[in-house]
């Protein structure tokens, strides 16, 4: 514990985190903001095992590294919170039984739980042990824990960390990986985000699926005789009269952070924005499809398909994420595609 008074900043395309000396090799923690700010607070918490193969040399097959990517985008869009990264590969069992695991699946067909069945193996024995203690020493008794399984919230719970809430998270579902997830739902009772319905595409952020329907994917647009980074930028900035503070937006090292400059401005907005604020975004979305026909045509080959963006945040643009939100991006995104 006396350890955490050591850290160096942890510069990541995200954003920059703090990576703290915890004095334990085996457990590695990473926060965005101060660490002692989250004392007797309800922090957003990611409690993330080991995965070398993914992790490490970007293997297709699972979706830890998508976990931890999506955690420090939750994280920093919240504007702080907490990574406790255990070193427990393959469940708990270490990486010869992982790898063990992963031959039989690949050369008899098997999935997660039929492989570990057949080498005599249960099915999770991962502890989280030293991950409630820490959160406890730190004065942290209560978090919102970003988290699919069930069966680490018992475990986090049982160590005495109250879970306040708990917030999914969406992987990059392909052809490597898909068998795999289901697989992780179906039998390991997980609660992956996965759609069954064809008829609907779900989009979120820049790094999942169809992230290019995204305000925040990387793709400038030429808008009122000026470049902005993302549509983001561009939407951010058209709140506020004040060109300063349109070009500080503009400027924006990320689209997060200038949704982030946009919120410390508020009671500077326009005060006819509520009623404006759609035809901005369709323009910002007209000028993004208008200007990279990379884009456009991945957006022509969604077909007939529904657009909507899964956000459990946001009920307005998005889906809200139970599908009772507006959904008003989605539909401008569709209405661009059939002009």
């Amino acid at each position: 514990m006396e350890n955490l008074t050591v850290w160096c900043e942890l510069p990541t395309k995200i954003g920059t985190f703090r990576m703290y000396d915890t004095g334990d090799e085996n457990i590695r923690l990473v926060s965005f903001g101060e660490i002692n700010e989250f004392t007797n607070q309800v922090p957003l918490v990611r409690i993330h095992s080991s995965c070398i193969a993914s992790e490490i040399f970007n293997a297709l097959d699972c979706d830890c590294s998508d976990q931890v990517m999506e955690s420090m985008r939750l994280i920093f869009q919240e504007g702080g919170g907490i990574i406790i990264h255990l070193h427990q590969e393959g469940r708990g069992f270490g990486l010869s039984k992982k790898i063990a695991a992963v031959r039989m699946m690949q050369m008899e067909n098997l999935d997660t739980v039929e492989a570990f069945d057949a080498l005599n193996l249960e099915h999770d024995v991962r502890d989280y042990e030293k991950a409630t203690d820490l959160l406890l020493k730190l004065g942290i008794n209560q978090v919102r824990l970003i988290t699919n399984n069930p069966l680490k919230m018992k475990h986090v719970e049982n160590g005495g960390i109250k879970i306040v809430e708990t917030i999914n998270t969406y992987t990059n579902v392909r052809e490597e990986n898909v068998d795999y997830l289901w697989s992780k739902n179906r039998k390991l009772n997980h609660n992956i985000p996965l759609e069954d319905d064809s008829e609907k595409i779900y989009f979120h952020n820049e790094g999942l699926p169809f992230g290019f329907l995204s305000n925040f994917s990387r793709h400038p647009v030429f808008c009122k005789g000026k470049i902005w980074n993302t549509v983001e930028h561009y939407y951010q900035a058209q709140k506020f009269e004040d060109l300063k503070i349109q070009e500080e937006i503009r400027v924006a090292k990320t689209p997060m952070l200038a949704k982030q400059i946009a919120h410390r401005n508020m009671e500077l907005i326009k005060k006819d924005w509520s009623s404006i604020k759609d035809a901005v975004m369709y323009d910002g979305l007209y000028a993004k499809f208008s200007q990279h026909p990379d884009i456009y045509q991945q957006l022509k080959e969604t077909g007939k398909r529904i657009l909507c963006e899964h956000s459990p945040d946001d009920s307005y643009w998005g889906n809200g994420g139970d599908g009772t939100g507006r959904n008003v991006l989605g539909n401008l995104l569709m209405k661009i595609r059939e002009e």
